[in-house]
């Protein structure tokens, strides 16, 4: 990959702002009239835990549920405790009616019998307090490597990051939303990951660049200066995204339903933030960089080296 420390990536830096811009738009966009594919963990709903004394595929399951609640409801094996023989399985579906927990109940005795090991409701009030404290959770974390990366590097440079990590965000979500994943309670678990990796890859992006700003060549423009500094750590940064990848997309195709969303986000928010470290942070920090040189050349009346 020696071709890609020799792309002069910042050259065509405003083409990669406008390509994201144009990107995230879409993602409001799939959010604000799709929305989010909300399980119940967020809307509430029934969960079961059921257990035949026959062996039985998850298609055959989820057949007897989606047959009376719909494509809105999950099916999750269990694992049989003991060595006991049959199979158990985890069912999750929206609030349901009396009368349809009864025909679930007998549609999923067709396949045998069963015992009910337990039977959950999760009320709004519950999912409504699981999605508040996912959304402080998501606050604090961003509030914090602010806090971090302004500490660490200087005001510039945690703004810029955190502009990349929303970006991050907002795209996850939107192909989420069109793609229309099942947003759960791993959901959480799976955007914060998201951000701490995003935020891992553009610190060592910044790192460079605010060590090659101490000792910058003579007569190199800021904008030089900075794209030596994505050529110097480009490598390592691809070499690390798509071994991440790699092992998801494994996850995707063999890991099955049960984590198949889990896995989903993780492709689309490591691969978003793969880009922006490399091409979103740097190019918001290197034009902030150059409007305030440009500020400070018309006040002092001296050029710019930017």
């Amino acid at each position: 990959m020696g071709f890609l420390t020799r792309i002069n990536y910042m050259r065509s830096a405003k083409y990669w702002l406008v390509f994201s811009l144009v990107l995230s738009l879409v993602s409001l966009g799939a959010l604000g009239f799709m929305g989010l594919n909300l399980g119940i963990d967020f809307t509430g709903g029934k969960m079961l835990d059921v257990q035949y004394k026959v062996d039985l595929t998850n298609a055959q399951v989820e057949d007897a549920v989606h047959a009376v609640v719909g494509q809105n409801a999950s099916v999750q094996e269990a694992q049989m405790k003991g060595g006991e023989t049959g199979s158990e399985w985890f069912i999750r579906t929206p609030e349901l009616s009396e009368a349809d927990r009864t025909k679930l109940l007998d549609e999923l005795k067709k396949n045998g019998e069963y015992t009910i090991i337990s039977e959950d409701d999760v009320s709004g009030a519950v999912s409504s307090e699981l999605a508040t404290k996912a959304g402080i959770a998501l606050a604090i974390a961003a509030l914090l490597q602010i806090i971090y990366v302004w500490f660490r590097f200087e005001f510039k440079f945690g703004i810029t990051a955190v502009l990349a990590l929303v970006h991050d965000l907002i795209i996850t979500l939107g192909l989420l939303a069109l793609m229309r994943v099942q947003i759960n309670s791993t959901f959480v678990a799976a955007i914060l990951t998201v951000l701490g990796y995003s935020m891992n890859d553009t610190i060592v992006v910044i790192d460079r660049i605010r060590e090659n700003l101490k000792f910058r060549k003579k007569g190199e423009t800021l904008e030089e200066m900075t794209t030596r500094s994505i050529q110097e750590v480009i490598t390592r940064s691809l070499y690390t995204g798509v071994s991440v990848q790699a092992m998801l997309i494994s996850m995707l195709v063999f890991g099955g339903d049960t984590i198949w969303d889990f896995a989903m986000t993780l492709l689309i928010g490591v691969t978003a933030g793969t880009y922006s470290s490399i091409f979103i942070a740097s190019a918001l920090w290197l034009f902030w960089h150059q409007w305030e040189d440009q500020r400070k050349k018309k006040l002092s009346g001296k050029p710019s080296r930017a």
